[in-house]
């Protein structure tokens, strides 16, 4: 995520992308759940229907409008803004400090309008593709095969509310998540939010940076890599549509 260029959710680097949690020195992180869901992968169908084309741009048109009602509301509710685009100006500013971090007006209005948007998504896509899409998954790779599984979410909520952050140590976190019938492990798009700051800027993937689990890589090539996918497979979802 940069402080520039795309307001992406400012929490994006800790709650979304457990890259910053990391196990204490001399500890590896043990995944106990994963060799049952191998198990029940295994025993599951290969073969899955995948959704047809039609309904894959249904749900980008989801994706687009949710996060163009996002945009338009923190936009409007900002008394600042009123309503208004940020400048270039109002991106870079520095509104506040996290640790040693700068947060910018970016990443502020990022976490506002990713959270509206996620909610949007999450009530548009209950009814008639609760089944094909998970919204913030999380995927964790495991340490006996190598092979990148979803994390049943009531395992995540419980690590994080006991304290074992760093039981998520290089978990992957996409926003969107169109998948197989009931199976996140078969992946067929995936999708992050982005809302770049000024609205002319083109949106970029997050890049890890020296000390995180994935660098040199990005946020895209790990979801390639992660969920097997080709890269016209991973996209940005943003208020001008899928990029």
């Amino acid at each position: 995520m940069e402080a520039l260029g795309q307001t992406d959710s400012a929490t994006n680097g800790c709650l979304r992308n457990p890259a910053c949690y990391k196990p204490p020195p001399g500890e590896e992180a043990i995944i106990p759940w994963l060799s049952h869901t191998e198990r029940a992968a295994r025993t599951a169908s290969t073969v899955s229907a995948m959704l047809e084309d039609a309904d894959v741009t249904i749900i980008e048109s989801i994706l687009t409008r949710c996060a163009l009602e996002a945009d338009e509301k923190v936009n409007k509710e900002d008394p600042e803004l009123r309503g208004q685009d940020p400048t270039r100006e109002q991106c870079k500013k520095v509104v506040r400090r996290e640790g040693n971090r700068e947060v910018t007006r970016a990443m502020e209005l990022g976490t506002r309008k990713h959270e509206l948007a996620l909610d949007c998504i999450r009530a548009a896509v209950a009814e008639d593709f609760a089944k094909h899409v998970s919204v913030t998954p999380t995927y964790q790779k495991a340490p006996n095969t190598g092979l990148w599984r979803w994390v049943d979410p009531k395992q995540v909520k419980e690590w994080l509310q006991i304290g074992l952050k760093s039981m998520l140590w290089g978990a992957l976190v996409p926003d969107i998540v169109i998948h197989a019938p009931g199976n996140p492990n078969q992946a067929q798009r995936v999708y992050d939010l982005k809302f770049p700051c000024p609205r002319e800027n083109d949106p970029s993937w997050g890049k890890y940076t020296s000390g995180q689990p994935h660098h040199p890589k990005n946020q895209g090539d790990m979801y390639q890599e992660a969920l097997r996918l080709k890269k016209k497979d991973v996209s940005f979802s943003t208020p001008s549509g899928i990029k």
